[in-house]
């Protein structure tokens, strides 16, 4: 008899962190970026660090020890039987500037839980991840002097995000071609305050408060499609005589072109708005309430996702020791809808391109030998615009892939790594937009790698 069997004292550890996590991602801040203000927060990058350190090719990457949940149709390329935990962290430093003023934020947290494994080997693979999608954590504090009123500050707060669970499948079904389709759940919500005081005037002129919640909780889907061609390998009999215990001819390396596609629909997710003036007197947490001017309270409303397509191509050759990727991916931002509002966003494209070397595919011992180190970069004519004018992104990335392997079920090994990415990038420009961002993100991810299904024989 044969039987497909799981460690589980030796995997339990992976459930428990699995289970935990949706407390830590909750209370992450990925951003502290005052253009979070708009959408549904500000877009967080790829959430794996080895395809940040590409300047974010997702469309077409394909790893068998790396997830890559940005493209649904990757995960059958995993390592035959090989079960993947990952998790990642991500910390970044931003410069603001404006035409006035300048200022410096630092924020950390989570970016990614995942684990996949095969349910039919090399045809068959699932994967159960959890991931911030959007996040919001800025914090504006503005003054002005007036004649009559004095001194008047104004505050702009904003707080939470969008995170989102969800499962892919991806189907091998032929050699090379492969499918796959996520579906995720979206949950969370955003908070934004604009307050006005007086405080040369608390107990003469009211100060203003203004605040406005969105909570999404709805599905959403992506499907994914890669295709493949190996060029052939030429074969070459071997007559050197120092060579002649070789039983086989040699073979020059092939080259593996692969086209990757993506295609996620518009999509009506549940959610509810409330949107509260009121005039207070007083200043910070010591006030009084006097009015509400108004309340809005919008208990069953819908939030519109935009369309997006994405597409590249991977050019490799057949032992991994370099890979070129490129990408490009669309989003129909001028379709979304928030609870029936046009935001200040346009449709837009990101172009990425990314390059990976490693200088010993089959060395056994030394890291920086096996390591994969990898340089990119991206451009985005930007999804946000101010008076017409969009406000673009762009940056430079750099990264590696340290490989280690860990003793499994019978001793088979399986490539676990971590991956580390830094992102030099600056979005907006004090000549076209209100505000110009400066950043400098470091990106940690964990792929442990495990053999979880075994056939075991009872004579």
């Amino acid at each position: 008899m044969k039987f497909a069997c799981i460690n589980l004292p030796d995997r339990l550890l992976y459930f428990i962190i699995f289970a935990m996590c949706p407390t830590f991602i909750w209370a992450q801040n990925l951003s502290q970026s005052p253009y979070g203000r708009y959408t549904l927060g500000d877009q967080l990058p790829a959430p794996s660090a080895a395809f940040q350190a590409l300047g974010g090719t997702v469309s077409s990457y394909t790893d068998s020890s790396v997830l890559n949940l940005d493209q649904p149709a990757s995960l059958t390329s995993l390592g035959r039987g090989v079960s993947v935990f990952e998790g990642g962290m991500a910390g970044m430093i931003k410069d603001y500037q404006s035409n006035t003023v300048s200022a410096r934020g630092i924020n950390a947290g989570y970016s990614l839980v995942a684990l996949a494994f095969p349910i039919v080997r090399k045809y068959w693979t699932t994967a159960l991840h959890l991931r911030p999608i959007t996040n919001m954590g800025y914090s504006l504090l503005d003054s002005a002097e007036f004649d009559v009123e004095g001194k008047t500050y104004y505050t702009y707060k904003g707080n939470g995000g969008i995170s989102s669970v969800g499962t892919t499948q991806s189907f091998q079904l032929h050699r090379n071609i492969a499918i796959g389709a996520e579906l995720r759940y979206l949950f969370g919500k955003t908070n934004t305050f604009a307050e006005t005081t007086f405080p040369d005037q608390l107990s003469q002129i009211r100060g203003s408060r203004i605040s406005n919640t969105n909570q999404v909780n709805g599905f959403d889907a992506k499907f994914g499609l890669t295709l493949q061609h190996c060029f052939k390998k030429q074969k070459v009999n071997v007559n050197d005589t120092t060579l002649r215990r070789q039983r086989k001819p040699t073979s020059l390396d092939s080259l593996h072109l692969k086209f990757g596609f993506t295609y996620k629909p518009s999509m009506s997710v549940s959610g509810s708005s409330s949107l509260l003036a009121e005039s207070f007197f007083g200043l910070g947490n010591l006030n009084t309430i006097v009015d509400t001017a108004y309340y809005r309270n919008i208990s069953s409303g819908t939030v519109v996702m935009p369309t997006q397509f994405g597409g590249g191509f991977s050019l490799a050759n057949s032992s991994g020791k370099w890979m070129l990727h490129v990408s490009g991916i669309y989003t129909e931002w001028a379709g979304f809808r928030l609870f029936d509002a046009v935001d200040s966003v346009r449709s837009s494209y990101t172009a990425s391109a990314g390059f990976q070397w490693i200088p010993s595919v089959t060395a056994k011992r030394g890291t920086f030998k096996k390591a994969a180190y990898r340089i990119g970069g991206y451009f985005s004519d930007g999804f946000l615009q101010f008076d017409g004018k969009p406000v673009q992104e762009f940056g430079l990335t750099l990264g590696t892939g340290i490989p280690f392997d860990i003793p499994t079920y019978y001793r088979k090994p399986a490539r676990s790594s971590v991956n580390i990415a830094l992102t030099f990038g600056q979005r907006g420009n004090v000549m076209d937009n209100p505000l110009q961002e400066r950043f400098v993100r470091l990106a940690i991810s964990f792929s442990l790698n495990d053999r979880w299904f075994v056939r075991t024989r009872f004579e």
